[in-house]
């Protein structure tokens, strides 16, 4: 009877009542936590039918993980805060996991966190809307966030709170073959110690999440061993300054004007081979509400990911072989970032069309005029479709998250190592046959493989 076959063998059976987890199929849709609760219970109900097929089972189940968690759970078991104890003991999952012999199960991993500080930051300080949503900060002094304003140039809300205790804690503990994060932008920053432009936070989405995932083709018991960030040219800055005594943060908390702001490189870049990396950015249909919408620039990790700023380093790592770029029509001028610093890579994927019904919802598209989001997709399309065929960076004539003007020579010819090309909005017919328009008419070594896709001849 089944009830007597070995464990392999049940668990092999098992295995074909489990289906691809929707952090695998649905991370190019619009951004929710909701998308990752999968309707397919069978594994689940197999699970219950006895003691033996519930320890198989268990070990299937816990192949794709969601950590839904606060940003407070993460703060009160923050090791600088408690250096005796050890964090996992502080978060059911992951203890679990760790007392349940299931972490080495892991494949993917998916974070799921929530802000309910709403903003507040260790050390006493909050970080509140201004006017047009401008960052203030309070009077108290906070070693873990640094607004830096300078007259005359935009609001930055840099965050360099140490946050490498997580990605120790996680890699440690398991070894997934890919990690995504789903947060709001801020979030995101807190959790990379890194710069993100706020000041016009307000005219788009206040409850938009963003995803953020790594990922790579396999994973070896050797990937357990992490890189140090601090011996890697991409995440070190050789010229950063001491750590800043918190009497200078003060001023600076203040409007002081500083050029140097010491952040923490990030471990998590860097703790694993990543060879593909996808951002999802969500909707930006309500900044077109706006007046002037051109002129706005969204709170995003995007500048930050590929070093527009450059004072620091690009986060992204340089095993980085493939990026997938995800929004619902972004303003021309904020894509003009990942055109002009587009990293060394062999793929690239773009999808900027919504898949699904935004542009019937009245809500979303109310005071929206439907010819601006289309100029913009245009826009975006021929960024890219210029850049891919020319080989070069020739720039862009639009403002984007860079507060550098001159080009970045370091990175101009970075498109012409690009071998592949996919638009996720093949469907959106007339962005498609620009596109192919664009290659037939370039004489160059670019042709179409498929329907949303170009291939460059060896």
């Amino acid at each position: 009877t089944i009830t007597s076959l070995p464990p392999e063998l049940l668990s092999e059976i098992l295995c074909y009542l489990d289906s691809p987890p929707p952090s695998d199929t649905r991370l190019h849709e619009q951004p929710n936590p909701d998308l990752l609760t999968s309707p397919e219970k069978s594994l689940k109900n197999a699970s219950l039918v006895c003691r033996k097929w519930h320890a198989t089972a268990l070990r299937i189940l816990f192949r794709h993980v969601v950590w839904p968690v606060d940003r407070w759970e993460l703060l009160r078991v923050d090791p600088s805060q408690n250096p005796d104890r050890d964090p996992v003991d502080g978060l059911p999952l992951l203890s679990f996991l760790r007392d349940q012999d299931l972490a080495r199960c892991v494949d993917s991993l998916t974070m799921v966190v929530r802000d309910s500080l709403q903003g507040m930051v260790t050390g006493g300080s909050r970080a509140s809307p201004g006017r047009n949503g401008g960052g203030e900060a309070s009077d108290s002094t906070s070693p873990n966030l640094l607004v830096h304003h300078r007259p005359g140039s935009p609001m930055a809300t840099t965050y360099n709170q140490d946050c490498n205790w997580v990605w120790d804690m996680l890699f440690q503990l398991m070894n997934p073959r890919k990690f995504t994060i789903m947060a709001s932008p801020q979030i995101l920053a807190t959790l990379l110690s890194t710069r993100i432009y706020i000041q016009d936070a307000w005219s788009f989405s206040r409850t938009t999440h963003h995803v953020l995932s790594l990922s790579r083709e396999t994973r070896t018991k050797d990937d357990a061993k992490a890189k140090e960030p601090e011996s890697s040219p991409s995440q070190t800055d050789p010229t950063a300054a001491p750590e800043v005594p918190n009497e200078v943060l003060a001023k600076m908390m203040g409007g002081v004007s500083s050029e140097v702001l010491q952040r923490p490189p990030t471990k998590l870049f860097t703790i694993r081979p990543w060879t593909h990396l996808l951002l999802n950015e969500g909707s930006s249909t309500r900044v077109y509400k706006t007046y002037e919408f051109y002129h706005r620039r969204p709170p995003s990790i995007l500048g930050a990911l590929l070093g527009a700023d450059r004072k620091n380093a690009p986060l992204v790592p340089d095993t980085l072989r493939s990026l997938a770029y995800v929004a619902v029509f972004p303003l021309s001028s904020h894509f003009g970032t990942l055109v002009d610093h587009l990293p060394r890579i062999d793929r690239l994927f773009v999808q900027i069309v919504p898949q699904d019904n935004t542009l019937r919802n009245p809500d979303e598209m109310r005071h929206v005029q439907p010819s601006d989001l289309w100029m913009e997709r245009n826009s975006c399309y021929s960024l890219v479709m210029r850049q891919i065929l020319s080989g070069e960076m020739s720039g862009h004539d639009s403002d984007s998250d860079t507060d550098m003007s001159e080009p970045d020579t370091a990175r101009e010819s970075n498109w012409r190592y690009l071998k592949e090309f996919e638009s996720g909005d093949a469907a959106d017919k007339e962005a498609w046959d620009m596109a192919v328009q664009f290659v037939c008419m370039s004489g160059t070594d670019w042709h179409v493989e498929r329907e949303g896709v170009f291939v460059k001849r060896p």
